[in-house]
């Protein structure tokens, strides 16, 4: 009685990481991956690139989409940190304004695209609210600095105003702690407002 010739299994490896070896296969394509490279869904285990053209359905947003949300988050909050910065209200005042003035520049920046998704419109709406709300403070400080040196400068009695100190600017801001709560709140509110809808 002759046994049967055992069979060698070939093996087969990772589409992406060519040097792990695996018998997972993506349940849409066919396409092997390694446990790195397969992404759970609640069809079965599917590659990252299959995954990520089903998610491209649902985001329907053009570059012009996220130029016009940079647009109005940076402006929104320029405006916003510009104007808390001038008035120095109390922190917790600041607080408590941060939290809709944030949902009411994502909402006008949602509005401002038609609702349209967009994969990284969260992550471009908060950091143009950052660096709008910075840019806010930065103009602020510039000119209350501006303002007080040409007071300093006519007691005086001379007639040239020196230019402002950048490191006077820089030092205004940072420690200008409401504006920089405002800001960062802002920053998270905005971003929030966007996760929400994504």
């Amino acid at each position: 009685m002759s046994m049967p010739a055992p069979t060698t299994e070939e093996l087969t490896f990772c589409e992406v990481h060519p040097d792990r070896e695996t018998s997972l296969r993506c349940n849409k394509c066919g396409r092997l991956m390694c446990v790195e490279c397969a992404v759970p869904t609640p069809v079965g285990y599917r590659c990252k690139q299959c995954v990520r053209q089903h998610e491209d359905k649902f985001f329907n947003a053009s570059p012009n989409d996220y130029a016009i949300i940079a647009a109005v988050c940076a402006a929104l909050t320029g405006v916003g940190a510009f104007i808390i910065s001038a008035i120095g209200i109390w922190l917790i005042l600041t607080i408590i304004a941060a939290i809709p003035i944030g949902g009411a520049i994502g909402e006008a920046a949602l509005r401002a695209t038609g609702r349209r998704r967009g994969r990284y419109s969260a992550q471009i709406a908060g950091a143009a609210a950052l660096l709008g709300g910075l840019l806010g403070g930065v103009i602020h400080a510039y000119s209350a600095i501006q303002q007080a040196l040409n007071v300093a400068i006519t007691q005086l009695g001379q007639q040239a105003v020196p230019p402002v100190p950048i490191e006077m600017v820089v030092n205004a801001v940072v420690q200008d702690i409401g504006l920089l709560v405002f800001v960062g709140m802002v920053t998270f509110f905005v971003y929030s407002r966007f996760k929400m809808r994504g």
